[in-house]
């Protein structure tokens, strides 16, 4: 008889390779975090999504990578203007006194305008940064 020359040793019981059974209840914890909270996001954004005759303070989405340059430039010719940059690069606070300035926004390639958010305490919260005076005195209006 043949015997093995290396003892195998058993593996302690519940134990697998891979994911074990916590990672599995984790996964699907942080998956259904994740649903609710795009749901609440989903609901938030359109409420605070503003038609297209309103005019007033709100903050401006564009497309991610269109530079400050486009965005304040069709924030002007919107008959608006540029308040302040936020930390996401594509979203801006902006002003427009006449109404249809959302309407116009869009037509100038925004993708949407959003009014007060019910996550956060002012317009553009903590994404909201300084102005940036030398790019709005070098944006001029028409």
């Amino acid at each position: 008889m043949m015997e093995n020359p290396t003892p195998s040793t058993p593996s302690p019981p519940g134990s697998s390779s891979g994911f074990g059974a916590g990672h599995g209840l984790a996964a699907a914890f942080f998956t259904v975090v994740l649903a609710v909270w795009a749901a609440m996001m989903g609901v938030s954004l359109r409420q605070a999504a503003l038609p297209e005759e309103t005019a007033g303070l709100m903050l401006a989405v564009f497309h991610p990578g269109t530079s400050d340059a486009d965005a304040f430039t069709a924030m002007v010719r919107a008959g608006g203007e540029p308040v302040r940059t936020t930390w996401l690069g594509f979203a801006y606070v902006a002003r427009g006194l006449e109404p249809g300035f959302v309407g116009r926004l869009k037509a100038e390639g925004a993708l949407a305008a959003f009014g007060e958010l019910p996550v956060g305490p002012t317009l553009g919260g903590c994404a909201a940064m300084p102005v940036d005076t030398a790019a709005l005195a070098a944006t001029k209006l028409q």
